[in-house]
């Protein structure tokens, strides 16, 4: 697929953005710096996601994230996190 769309910034950028959400969501190994380096949507999209619960992510954009929404969506999520299943 990467070899279909190298040529389209936006696409290979997307799709690399994809790819690191499987990863997050699998909790395999990911990079700090492809995450602070991510789109807003993807940030958005990360904070905000149901099927994400690595704490290490949410925190990181919980910190780090370029806007309030992201932020706050992020500190939201680690607290759903913390809390204990009824």
């Amino acid at each position: 697929m990467a070899a279909i769309i190298g040529d389209r910034d936006y696409l290979a950028r997307r799709l690399r953005e994809w790819t690191l959400l499987g990863t997050i969501v699998l909790d395999e190994p990911w990079a700090t710096e492809a995450l602070t380096a991510a789109s807003d949507w993807f940030r958005r999209t990360a904070a905000t996601a149901q099927i994400i619960t690595a704490s290490d992510a949410f925190s990181l954009l919980a910190e780090q994230g370029r806007t309030r929404r992201v932020r706050n969506a992020a500190s939201r999520r680690m607290e759903q996190l913390d809390q204990p299943p009824n």
